[in-house]
């Protein structure tokens, strides 16, 4: 049985691992590779509030007599910078089929609906609208549902500037140490 798409309200995103191959765990090397993202809406909008209104009523549907578990939601309500906000998570991890290849990333568009060029990253900042399906759990402190990224679109691009290298920090300082090409080191 296909599995309903839903789509988010258009928001920030943050954390944006939805292009290229699924990224591996850094802390945790034993888990799956997954695409992630975090959106964030803002929390004092009538139309963002009705949308957590319908995921709650989508997660009575998928548990209709389960208890909530601590994380059973995939969003929360923002602290510090983040306060009004809603932030939301998104994670689809990678798996390999039985023929032994491996499960696509999401499918992503521009604002035209085009199909969004390979190798272009997408920044902090950005504005997305999130086509999800919802994946259903059970643990033994209770139920809860995660939102697996299927496609986005990209309604405002902010480029992502990856970090800069140690060598970038520094200016040639005039008149400073040079090392020779023929010194040991």
């Amino acid at each position: 049985m296909a599995r309903e798409l839903l789509k988010t309200p258009v928001g920030e995103v943050r954390w944006c691992k939805l292009t290229g191959p699924a990224r591996p765990n850094k802390f945790d090397p034993t888990k799956r590779p997954t695409w992630s993202c975090d959106l964030l809406l803002d929390g004092k909008d009538k139309n963002v509030r009705s949308w957590l209104q319908s995921m709650e009523d989508k997660f009575q549907e998928v548990h209709p007599d389960g208890r909530p578990n601590a994380y059973a939601f995939p969003w929360k309500e923002g602290a510090g910078d983040d306060a009004g906000k809603v932030i939301v998570k998104f994670k689809l991890p990678e798996f390999i089929r039985k023929d032994g290849s491996t499960s696509e990333p999401p499918t992503l568009f521009d604002s035209a609906k085009k199909p969004w060029p390979a190798g272009t990253e997408i920044g902090n900042g950005s504005k997305m609208i999130v086509g999800f399906d919802i994946y259903a759990w059970k643990a033994p402190s209770g139920v809860g549902m995660s939102f697996q990224p299927r496609a986005a679109q990209v309604v405002e691009l902010v480029e992502y500037v990856g970090a800069k290298s140690a060598e970038d920090m520094f200016d040639v300082v005039p008149g400073g140490f040079q090392a020779a090409d023929d010194l040991p080191f």
